[in-house]
């Protein structure tokens, strides 16, 4: 199994890109938003990850399911996760943990953005699917990239490094697809 971890800030372009590999691949793409409506049916009225403990432990387990279901199965598959630095990092090591205990390979791809950028981006309809919890307010945006490093690289070597401000998905896919040898 191959695990391509795509990760970086709010609105930088996780799932447009992520969407874009998977048609290139044909691998699963499980983008971490398609755990929020199972997390938030049992804490609703949690807003973000840290006024309500419990919320953060139950995305985080339901994500290493879903990717340990993945890699029992041998199914390629593509992740998506804003990364918050030191806080993340037992979850990160707890994906690569699963992954590699099963002969599975992660390659990690982080993408990047200028602030003014992110903030233009994430009120974008694309993002207004209430459902999947984006979020979608600048001013809650500018809190959450001042109060954590959304810009912190992973611990692992080989971290594919894309600056997405100017970079067509298409592009960003097609330069994953080389950097991690996707397509024989």
């Amino acid at each position: 199994m191959k695990l391509i971890f795509i990760y970086g800030p709010p609105a930088v372009g996780k799932t447009t890109v992520g969407g874009k590999l998977a048609e290139l691949t044909g691998y699963r793409f499980f983008f971490n938003h398609l755990t929020v409506p199972a997390a938030k049916a049992i804490f609703p009225d949690a807003e973000n990850l840290n006024e309500v403990p419990g919320y953060r432990l139950l995305l985080q387990q339901l994500r290493i399911d879903a990717i340990t279901a993945a890699a029992d199965a041998d199914i390629d598959t593509i992740f998506t996760v804003a990364y918050s630095g030191v806080i993340d990092d037992s979850f990160v090591d707890q994906i690569v943990d699963t992954v590699t205990s099963r002969n599975g390979r992660v390659h990690f791809v982080q993408l990047t953005a200028s602030r003014d950028i992110l903030m233009e981006r994430v009120t974008s309809q694309s993002r207004k699917d209430l459902r999947l919890g984006k979020m979608t307010s600048p001013d809650h945006l500018r809190q959450v990239l001042d109060a954590r490093d959304m810009f912190m690289s992973v611990k692992y070597p080989g971290v594919l490094r894309l600056n997405t401000s100017e970079l067509e998905p298409d592009i960003a896919a097609k330069q994953i697809t080389e950097h991690c040898k996707l397509l024989s």
